[in-house]
C-alpha cells in the first residue's frame, strides 16, 4: 500500500482514478485544440480501463470504450443529463469499479497501466508515437494530481519504462535482386582501367555487403 510519502498536502487521497480523470479533463478543456482534447480523452479512457477492478457487471469492451470516449471526459458545460441512459449506467459502473488514484504508487499497478499504453484495442502493438502521446497525457495528469495535493510524488518516477522504438522495414523495391547484383558486381570489376585493382576492391566491398 502507498506510504505517507505518497500522500499529497491533503493527506491520503480519497479520489478514485476515474473521478480524478473526469476532473482533469474538465479542467484542461477550455483553450485546448480539438486534437488535444481528443488525444486526452483517448489516453484517459485507456488508462481508466486499465485501472478497473474485476467486479461483476463489467460491460462489453465496445460499450465500455464508447461510453468512456464519448461521454466520460467532457468540458465544463457538459451535463450528466445529456448522457444517454445506457452510457450513464456504464459510467456509473466505472465509477464504482475504479481503483483509487493512489494505487498508481504501487509499481506493479503503474507498470501494468504503462504496458496497456502499448496496445491498440484489437490487441496489436500501437505505433510508438501513439504510445508517446498517451504516456505524455498520463504524466501530465499525475503532475496535476500533485499540484492539487492528491499525490505527494509522481508515481511514474520510480518506473523504468521506455516507449518502444519505431521498427524500420525495408521496402523490397529499394533493394536490388540477385540478377541485378551480379550485373552490378561485373560492372564494378571494370573500374580502374587495365589493372582493375580498384575494381577488384570495390567488388569485394559491395559483394561482402550484399551477401552478408
Amino acid at each position: 500500500p502507498p506510504g505517507p510519502g505518497s500522500y499529497g498536502s491533503r493527506g491520503p487521497s480519497e479520489l478514485t482514478w476515474y473521478a480524478f480523470a473526469v476532473t482533469y479533463a474538465r479542467d484542461h478543456w477550455v483553450g485546448r485544440a480539438a486534437t488535444t482534447r481528443n488525444e486526452t480523452s483517448e489516453a484517459l479512457a485507456l488508462v481508466t480501463r486499465a485501472m478497473l477492478w474485476d467486479v461483476p457487471g463489467r460491460p462489453g469492451e465496445d460499450v465500455l470504450h464508447r461510453a468512456l470516449r464519448s461521454w466520460a471526459f467532457l468540458g465544463p458545460g457538459a451535463s450528466e443529463h445529456d448522457i444517454p441512459a445506457r452510457e450513464r449506467l456504464v459510467l456509473a459502473w466505472v465509477a464504482k469499479a475504479s481503483r483509487p488514484l493512489v494505487d498508481l504508487h504501487d509499481p506493479v499497478v503503474a507498470r501494468s497501466v504503462l504496458e496497456a499504453l502499448r496496445l491498440r484495442r484489437d490487441g496489436n502493438a500501437a505505433a510508438p508515437e501513439t504510445v508517446r502521446r498517451k504516456r505524455k497525457v498520463l504524466v501530465n495528469a499525475l503532475y496535476y494530481a500533485m499540484e492539487q495535493g492528491e499525490l505527494g510524488s509522481h508515481p511514474l518516477n520510480r518506473i523504468r519504462w521506455r516507449v518502444p522504438k519505431q521498427a524500420r522495414s525495408v521496402d523490397p523495391r529499394s533493394v536490388i535482386n540477385p540478377h541485378q547484383a551480379r550485373d552490378l558486381l561485373a560492372a564494378l570489376s571494370y573500374v580502374g582501367g587495365y589493372n582493375r585493382a580498384k575494381g577488384r576492391r570495390l567488388v569485394g566491398l559491395f559483394a561482402g555487403r550484399y551477401y552478408a
